[in-house]
């Protein structure tokens, strides 16, 4: 039997979904119960929620959530729901019940305060009123919700055409910064210290546009009081290791801002936020609170996003989360719980790790093994690596974007993280594209390190399968030879 990082198991899932009984402790302290069955749930990891939709009821979807290995959700309370007059504040009904819901479950709540009011026209995103409102909420949930969005994708949802804009880079056709950009900045710094001053327990994140206009964001200047930046890196067409922002010429003529390196990796762009946000003395810490890949089928060309396998989902949503972990974010949130609707061909309607009637993708099970594997793991540095991979794999189906090439590197990846007994482990996948027609890459894995180590077991949560793997110790170095990498995280753990 491997360690709690390595080697929890998932129950049936049909167990899983007919009853939950959380523990009262924090899912971060402390694993719950599940229909029978214990689920561990994973510190960073979350996924978004729409209990405001139809066929969200708490009922029968919370069971599903709480036994889904994650400790956060991240739904929306509209700002005109709870002001309806002036001055005068409610929380519905419906959404006392998902909110009350959520929490005897044991899970955190990211309550994004969401949208205008018009109560307050012609400047329907009063700042003075927004802040006023949010800090209401933010004391009257005090323990329930323990983060507070400041708006969701201002750039996508009225945000910006308020502001007279259509533009979702933050970029106007004559190459000014769009007006609504520095109007954002203005609502985040007014809202965060009146939720810090009625509630100091609840966190505060923000920003969530496009990659260009939080880095503009970030110059302008944002209120210490700010706990982190949120970013959603969506990877429309490709596999999760790329998004659209490379700093090559079309991409930057498109945006008049570098915001990833010139492959457009995931990795670089959260290298140059840190780097952006550090200048300007920004938020330290980086909440992703949305990204997935959707299930559906595509019925014209041309379309913003590729529709995916469900096997492929699974996997790319792994490797986000590895890399995400990896690189010390603090919460990743998968987009989303369960799809919100039957239109094949809709995108919008299949990223769930369930369907619209709560039957499990491989996504779900893959997720929920991954959570009890990794729970307990942090990142470690200084764990040298080598990897010695098969040569003339091809580098598969890249796309161009805005002029721009994106493509998998068709390389071998990996992070390091120490467990909860201070065990190395290793989560290693090869980049290829997920589900081609090739066999899994042959690699040759070295580590670097004077440790004893009397075992290697390998453990891939797609599979749920455990093996131990053959190696060779000698002056300081530890050979694994001909490992088959599959392309998705396989978790290594040196005993």
């Amino acid at each position: 039997m491997i360690s709690t990082c390595t080697a929890a198991r998932c129950a049936i899932l049909t167990a899983l979904i007919t009853g939950v009984t959380a523990l009262a402790e924090s899912p971060a302290a402390a694993p719950s119960q599940s229909g029978g069955a214990t689920v561990i749930r994973h510190p960073q990891i979350g996924v978004c929620t729409h209990f405001v939709f139809p066929g969200w009821e708490p009922d029968t979807v919370v069971p599903v959530l709480a036994a889904a290995g994650v400790s956060w959700i991240r739904d929306d309370i509209s700002w005109s729901s709870i002001e309806k007059e002036k001055g005068v504040y409610a929380i519905s009904e419906r959404n006392l019940k998902w909110i009350n819901a959520v929490h005897a479950a044991g899970i955190n709540i990211i309550g994004i305060f969401n949208y205008g009011n018009k109560l307050y026209a012609p400047d329907n995103y009063n700042p003075a009123a927004y802040a006023k409102a949010a800090a209401w909420f933010a004391r009257e949930t005090a323990g329930k919700v323990q983060v507070i969005e400041v708006l969701n994708e201002p750039n996508n949802f009225g945000f910006n055409k308020h502001y007279g804009s259509t533009s979702w880079n933050g970029l106007e056709a004559d190459g000014k910064v769009s007006a609504w950009v520095g109007k954002y900045v203005e609502l985040l710094n007014a809202a965060a210290p009146a939720i810090k001053e009625a509630n100091p327990q609840v966190k505060v994140i923000g920003l969530g546009a496009a990659a260009p206009t939080n880095f503009r964001e970030l110059e302008m200047g944002i209120s210490p009081l700010v706990d982190g930046l949120v970013d959603h890196p969506y990877s429309p067409r490709t596999s999760d290791e790329n998004v659209p922002y490379s700093s090559s010429p079309g991409i930057l003529k498109r945006d008049g801002i570098a915001t990833a390196d010139e492959k457009g990796t995931f990795a670089s762009q959260i290298r140059m936020y840190r780097e952006q946000s550090a200048t300007f003395k920004g938020p330290k810490e980086i909440w992703l609170t949305e990204f997935g890949w959707a299930t559906f089928q595509e019925a014209k060309a041309g379309g913003l996003f590729a529709g995916f396998t469900p096997e492929a989902q699974a996997k790319y949503i792994l490797r986000r989360l590895t890399e995400a972990l990896g690189l010390g974010v603090s919460v990743a949130m998968i987009y989303d719980l369960k799809d919100d609707g039957p239109d094949p061909y809709h995108n919008e309607h299949h990223y769930g790790l369930v369907d619209i009637n709560l039957k499990p993708k491989p996504a779900y099970g893959a997720v929920q093994r991954y959570c009890a594997a990794m729970a307990a793991c942090k990142p470690k540095e200084r764990l040298e690596v080598n990897i010695f991979a098969v040569e003339n794999r091809p580098d598969a189906y890249p796309i161009v974007w805005d002029g721009s090439k994106l493509a998998t590197s068709g390389r071998i990846k990996h992070y390091a993280f120490v467990d909860a007994k201070n065990r190395p482990v290793v989560a290693i996948w090869s980049s290829q594209r997920a589900g081609g027609d090739l066999s899994p890459i042959l690699a040759d894995v070295e580590f670097v390190t004077d440790l004893p180590v009397a075992g290697i077991q390998a453990y891939n949560p797609m599979t749920d399968e455990t093996s131990a793997v053959r190696f060779e110790q000698k002056a300081g170095r530890l050979l694994l030879k001909k490992v088959s990498i599959p392309d998705s995280p396989l978790i290594l753990t040196l005993e």
